[in-house]
């Protein structure tokens, strides 16, 4: 029976648009919370004028802002084919990491441009602060604010698992092509999510094969597959996506490199942690008490109108319930020291 690739399936394409303003990504693309691709938005970036020389030419750009750092890089054997994944038996994965010298990792890489078995070569989400720290000066990021450190990722052939990022994300390509299919936030049950806290990169990770997609051993992937979205990005190009939105990424071509932005609300660490205590909590009682305390989480958490649900307290007794400052933010991190050690030990 053939296992089909993911493209061979012909999912529609993601909406894209040119020339956009921050203005118009901060109301009105934000605000709609769907994936976006950005066509042509860093054409104009040193880097990615750089790599439509050829792979050596981005290289020399990288080298020109290159500080000595290392960075921890993904190597896996040629027969891995770029899909840095588990092992078979899930008992580790199938790459070692080391920390690599900037500069050697794109010396190898270029190495390997003819090579017709390349072993896999993959280092991401590297801060630019730390490895390229004038990159943000060389190429400006019009749609961020100055103070969102971008990420370079930078690797040969590579197949990364649907995953999802828990901050907005616009990822620009520098060098070679890479093809990102999305799914939204609610095909979470038809993905079959591998582990939370062991996965090859920090996020939970789809352990469906996409370019070999086998639905008698996945089969609800079907119902996923139908919300499909494909985009395909070339240098110069970037791709929006909101936070929770699951990613597919293939890079393809001997030289890739991207550059990331994230960017979020988040002000008091991961929603993973509360997750995390959710299943340490709740998620073992019977039924119909997980019931009751879903109710209680829409009303105080996740309905339309929880922001009022103390409203019928006076102001000065609402504690923790009050609308968000820096003094109930204080209020409710002391109640969680005073709370959470009962919980941990």
């Amino acid at each position: 029976m053939h296992n089909p690739s993911i493209f061979e399936l012909n999912p529609r394409p993601v909406a894209e648009l040119n020339a956009v303003s921050r203005t118009l990504f901060d109301q009105e693309i934000r605000h709609a919370a769907q994936p976006v691709i950005l066509r042509g938005l860093v054409k104009d970036w040193p880097a990615v004028a750089a790599a439509q020389s050829g792979p050596e030419q981005v290289a020399d750009h990288l080298r020109s802002l290159d500080v000595g750092a290392n960075v921890p890089t993904f190597l896996a054997r040629p027969e891995v084919r770029g899909r840095y994944f588990y092992a078979p038996d899930m008992r580790g994965f199938n790459f070692e990491v080391r920390d690599v010298p900037f500069r050697a990792l794109l010396d190898k890489l270029l190495e390997q441009l003819d090579a017709p078995t390349p072993i896999g070569i993959y280092a991401g989400a590297s801060p630019t602060t730390q490895t390229l720290p004038t990159f943000s000066h060389h190429n400006h990021m019009p749609l961020v604010d100055a103070d969102v450190v971008p990420k370079v990722w930078v690797g040969n052939g590579a197949q990364i698992a649907p995953h999802f990022d828990i901050s907005d994300n616009i990822a620009c390509v520098v060098s070679g092509v890479r093809r990102f299919i999305v799914f939204p936030p609610e095909q979470i049950s038809n993905l079959y999510v591998g582990p939370i806290d062991y996965n090859m990169a920090g996020q939970p990770a789809s352990l469906v094969d996409l370019n070999a997609i086998d639905l008698s051993k996945f089969p609800k992937f079907e119902q996923a597959i139908e919300t499909a979205m494909i985009a395909e990005l070339h240098p110069g190009d970037a791709l929006y996506m909101p936070s929770l939105w699951w990613h597919f990424v293939e890079s393809t071509g001997p030289f890739n490199v991207l550059v990331n932005y994230w960017f979020d609300m988040l002000k008091h660490g991961s929603p993973m942690n509360v997750l995390a205590l959710a299943l340490l909590v709740l998620r073992g009682l019977p039924e119909n008490d997980r019931a009751a305390w879903r109710t209680v989480f829409d009303h105080y958490i996740f309905a339309e109108n929880a922001g009022e649900s103390a409203e019928h307290i006076p102001p000065e007794f609402r504690g923790v319930l009050a609308h968000q400052s820096p003094e109930r933010d204080q209020k409710i991190k002391a109640f969680l020291t005073a709370q959470l050690p009962a919980v941990l030990r």
